[in-house]
């Protein structure tokens, strides 16, 4: 079950991969392609997030099998279910709102605060630094809000010069280290750390 969510994610990543491919040709996007180009940037985000989001739920029901075999329940037997484990984390917590899955702390404290018994994999697997997909969250933030804070966030990054104007072909498009675009570099990312976590 477990290895089938890193089947679902990676699928969902290639496909992100492939409607993003188009625009990396090389040249200015145009108002419609920037915006396509930044929702694919959202999309690839959330598929993230989702995918912590189930993993760990998912790994505490007791139906899940990951490399190692079936993953013990870790919840009592009324919340077996992916989304009554939910619920019981947010009783165990004593919070009004899910953790915020996409923060590796907080995704690695709701698998220890559910006790599930993969939780070394999942700590070991997202919990590496630097997080190889904070660069994504800020980029993201920046498309989602365009806010001085989330500005500033992102030139600290010193991906631009002091003219430079964020934007898709600034962000998202550009080579990094290893002569891998940053796309291309976050959607590895994701592939690499969710077969980790099995």
């Amino acid at each position: 079950m477990l290895s089938g969510l890193v089947a679902q994610l990676e699928r969902r990543v290639n496909a992100l991969h492939a409607e993003m491919a188009p625009l990396m040709g090389g040249g200015a996007l145009d108002p419609a392609q920037r915006r396509q180009a930044e929702h694919i940037t959202f999309q690839l985000q959330n598929a993230w997030e989702i995918y912590v989001r189930n993993f760990i739920l998912s790994s505490a029901t007791g139906r899940a099998s990951g490399l190692g075999g079936l993953v013990p329940a870790s919840v009592p037997s009324a919340y077996r279910k992916r989304e009554a484990v939910s619920h019981y984390l947010l009783q165990v917590t004593r919070q009004r709102f899910e953790p915020k899955w996409y923060r590796p702390s907080d995704a690695i404290n709701a698998a220890r605060r559910l006790n599930i018994a993969n939780v070394a994999n999942v700590a070991a697997a997202i919990g590496s630094t630097p997080w190889p997909l904070e660069n994504l969250r800020l980029t993201r933030n920046f498309f989602a809000h365009r806010s001085r804070s989330s500005a500033l966030e992102l030139r600290a990054l010193n991906w631009f010069g002091p003219g430079d104007t964020i934007k898709v072909e600034t962000t998202v498009f550009p080579f990094g280290a290893g002569g891998v675009r940053r796309f291309d570099a976050w959607c590895a990312a994701m592939k690499v750390v969710s077969r980790a976590m099995l």
